[in-house]
């Protein structure tokens, strides 16, 4: 099938950064609109969807992880450099923002006002958080930093990503693409059994926000969609579709994933959710791929995102409820909900430059520094 061929530390992936402001765009929707009295079905249903935004955030990792793991192929130690250069990325932030939204509740509780379940600190819970297992832990999983088990979800993944890579890699060399999807089926596979399982024999319950639901195991196949199409883009395998055909594809399965979003069938929308957003997603990253012209705002949000992540819940669950009790009855909800997307964008954006300057450009030297030591 060919050589892997480098590719140079200097290419810019622009439409990644486009995906991932779409990413962030989707999250802050969704949470901005839980503080949003009166929306109407469809609009709340729009607005609800855009939780799947995490799932696009997961398809992008994937993809990046892949480019970045050619383009270092021979790197020393590249076990422990690529784990090192991901727990600095990741975890000084993560570390500000636990003490950050520990400070908040404590002084303001505004997450019990709007019934969000995030203020259940004690020492186990936070400890599992700054080790980053809190992704196979209940109680400790969603309810230190807001969102924070998607975090879990990927920090878990990145231990398991130069194994997948290395097995997706063997297995496209020996049979073709046509195994990566294989390998994709058998994880949807996996979790079904595992849900089945949790279901039944434990009565454990699952819906599209539960712990199964964040667990890795349910996720999984979201990242290996991620891999495939790199895999796809990186060896040259067209998807035979027209541009087209693409779009209307990634438009059809998204209205899917919105009608399925408010089902009763828990179990169902939390197997076959994250899969159906993922496999839009894949078509979105391909349609922006070959875009000639990319929104320039949105990627410059894409590149601001994780930090975007951490501290959007502090604007949309702490200002907006403000906005609100404000302007009473004095405007549509609708039009609330406008106005307070376009705040919560704005004075997160301002924050996440901040926090981009000086928390993850530090982690990330400070992790580069570690790497060249050991080398």
């Amino acid at each position: 099938m060919g050589e892997v061929k480098l590719v140079s530390s200097v290419e810019k992936l622009d439409y990644i950064d486009v995906l991932r402001g779409i990413a962030i765009l989707m999250v802050m929707l969704v949470h901005t609109s839980q503080a949003v009295n009166g929306l109407s079905q469809l609009v709340g249903n729009i607005a609800r969807y855009g939780q799947m935004g995490v799932q696009l955030f997961f398809v992008a990792s994937a993809y990046t992880l892949c480019f970045s793991r050619i383009r270092r192929a021979e790197e020393k130690r590249p076990l422990i450099s690529f784990w090192i250069r991901r727990f600095f990325r990741i975890a000084p932030l993560y570390y500000v923002a636990t003490i950050a939204y520990f400070l908040a509740e404590s002084n303001m509780h505004i997450l019990d006002l709007i019934k969000m379940p995030y203020s259940q600190y004690n020492f186990g819970t936070i400890l599992a958080n700054i080790l980053f297992i809190h992704g196979f832990i209940p109680s400790a999983n969603n309810n230190i930093v807001p969102g924070g088990w998607s975090i879990g979800t990927e920090m878990a993944f990145y231990w398991l990503f130069p194994f997948l890579f290395s097995l997706f890699d063997r297995a496209y060399k020996k049979y073709g693409i046509i195994s990566l999807y294989n390998l994709i089926c058998l994880s949807i596979l996996l979790d079904i059994v595992t849900q089945l399982v949790l279901q039944q024999v434990f009565k454990i319950i699952i819906d599209d926000n539960s712990f199964i639901y964040y667990n890795l195991v349910n996720q999984l196949p979201v990242f290996l969609l991620g891999m495939t199409i790199f895999f796809h883009h990186h060896y040259k395998i067209p998807i035979k579709l027209s541009m087209p055909v693409q779009i209307a594809i990634f438009i059809a399965v998204t209205i899917v994933g919105m009608i399925l979003l408010p089902s009763k069938q828990y179990w169902l929308v939390a197997i076959s959710l994250p899969v159906i957003a993922g496999i839009s997603f894949v078509f979105l990253l391909n349609i922006l791929r070959n875009l000639k012209h990319l929104n320039i705002l949105i990627a410059e949000i894409g590149r601001a995102s994780y930090s975007m992540y951490i501290f959007h819940f502090m604007f949309a669950w702490y200002l907006v409820p403000g906005i609100g009790l404000t302007l009473k009855k004095g405007i549509l909800p609708e039009l609330l909900l406008i106005c307070s997307i376009v705040l919560v964008t704005r004075f997160t954006f301002t924050v996440a430059k901040l926090s981009q300057k000086y928390i993850e450009t530090s982690g990330i030297l400070l992790g580069k520094s570690l790497i060249s030591r050991l080398s």
